[in-house]
């Protein structure tokens, strides 16, 4: 049985023992045509020559695509019969978030043939998805200006004055959303970079974490928190620095000097650097891991192909703005210092005080890491008042907070600072109300 011919969209492997090349296909495909066919089994020519299909072929063919294509895509992979009862596979594929990429590299169709993307023409494909980012900052949002945080607008606007960036004072939220271009004034509606940079609504979610060792295996606590741009990179440098070690040294003249192991520099450059270019149309969340030997900074949107944060920091690429609506907001609030130079003030202090760093592209998004200078394990000390309370609940899981602080001759706040302590590092929580619920102790 023959099955047809090779061309741009369609793809013969006589085997899977081709898998990695089919896969190369597929992107290639996409990158060109958005959509496509590859098959298993069958001969360049397209004569169906077979493929035996074990248990788990399938389930692996289809692991292999989700692990090593990026960004994701939409694809189907099946067992097939020619009318001689030969078994073959057929994967059909598309998506339109291009330029997508196999095992790292990039590619694109050329009759039947996949070919490796040059880096110029790989920049052009991403200026083509850039135009997404804008066209998601531009467009409206379901909140009015009566949604934004005023005081916020008002901080912002003196800062932006301050630092000489801004030459208006504040009036009212209208006009200045108006002006900072985060207002549609025919529909009376924010537009989805005006939403997340200035809503009082709580529109992004920031998972932080701290981990006992190097693995996700024990945490320590666990939150997530809901903020605005400016309140999550507040939230974020706040967290990192509560998390991590702070060296301590009395200078000659008995004065005390803290630092902490991550220049405070470096840490708000990548977290800002992170809010400004994460994608905020998809449902990723943003993220601070802190585990005993490193700091992990996440944000969802991938890093552009091609370069890397040493292209920018050495100024041998242009600055690239995915968001430039929120880029020009945090630029005129001083909270970005210039255009695409975070990277170089992060590189230079680490080097300065000899903290390593690396960065990775993962399947969501960006990870920027800091390794910690001292090997050690993040361990949690309980109070000796809540060892008492978390003594007591163990023994009986129905009491209230008001009964604990009697049992323990200590006021309800005392009591309520140790349970709120126990819960954040995941020792207890509570099912039902105060009155009718009762605890469940975790570990």
């Amino acid at each position: 049985m023959n099955i047809g011919k090779e061309n741009e969209t369609i793809e013969f492997k006589k085997s899977t023992s081709e898998t990695k090349e089919g896969i190369i296909s597929i992107t290639s495909i996409l990158n060109k045509h958005s959509s496509g066919a590859l098959y298993f089994g069958v001969k360049n020519n397209g004569d169906v020559v077979g493929q035996e299909i074990g248990q788990d072929t399938l389930r692996k063919l289809s692991r292999e695509i989700s692990d090593n294509i990026k960004p994701s895509i939409w694809y189907e992979v099946k067992d097939c019969n020619s009318d001689d009862g030969l078994t073959f596979i057929e994967i059909n594929f598309s998506g339109d978030n291009s330029p997508y990429s196999a095992y790292g590299r990039y590619y694109q169709r050329f009759s039947d043939e996949d070919r490796q993307i040059s880096d110029i023409e790989l920049e052009k494909m991403f200026k083509l998805r850039r135009v997404d980012y804008s066209e998601w900052e531009n467009a409206d949002s379901d909140e009015t200006a009566d949604d934004s945080d005023e005081e916020l607008l008002r901080k912002i606007i003196d800062k932006g004055n301050e630092s000489g960036r801004i030459n208006y004072r504040f009036t009212d939220s209208e006009s200045i959303l108006t002006k900072l271009g985060l207002l549609n004034k025919k529909t009376g509606l924010l537009n989805n970079a005006g939403k997340v940079l200035f809503s009082k609504n709580k529109p992004i979610i920031l998972k932080t974490a701290i981990y006992a060792t190097e693995t996700k295996d024990t945490f320590i606590k666990l939150n997530h928190f809901e903020g605005n741009i400016f309140e999550c990179i507040n939230e974020a440098i706040t967290f990192i620095l509560s998390s991590i070690d702070w060296e301590i040294k009395i200078t000659g003249n008995a004065q005390r000097n803290e630092k902490p192991e991550i220049p405070q520099t470096a840490i708000r450059e990548m977290v800002v650097n992170a809010f400004a270019h994460g994608s905020y149309s998809s449902n990723s969340t943003f993220a601070i891991e802190v585990f005993s030997d490193r700091v992990v900074i996440y944000s969802p949107g991938m890093f552009p192909a091609g370069l890397k944060p040493e292209d920018f920091a050495s100024s041998a690429a242009e600055p690239i703005m995915l968001n430039p609506k929120i880029v020009n907001v945090l630029f005129k609030s001083a909270e970005i210092e210039s255009f695409g130079s975070g990277f170089e003030r992060t590189f230079a202090v680490c080097k300065k005080e000899n903290v390593r760093y690396d960065y990775e592209n993962v399947k969501t998004g960006f990870k920027f890491i800091f390794f910690r200078k001292l090997g050690h394990k993040n361990v949690y000390e309980m109070s000796k008042t809540e060892k008492e309370v978390y003594s007591i609940i163990k023994e009986s899981d129905f009491l209230t907070n008001a009964e604990i602080a009697v049992r323990i001759g200590k006021s309800s706040k005392t009591v309520y600072r140790a349970i709120k302590a126990l819960k954040e590092n995941g020792y207890i929580r509570r099912e039902g109300n105060d009155n009718n619920g009762y605890w469940i102790v975790i570990k």
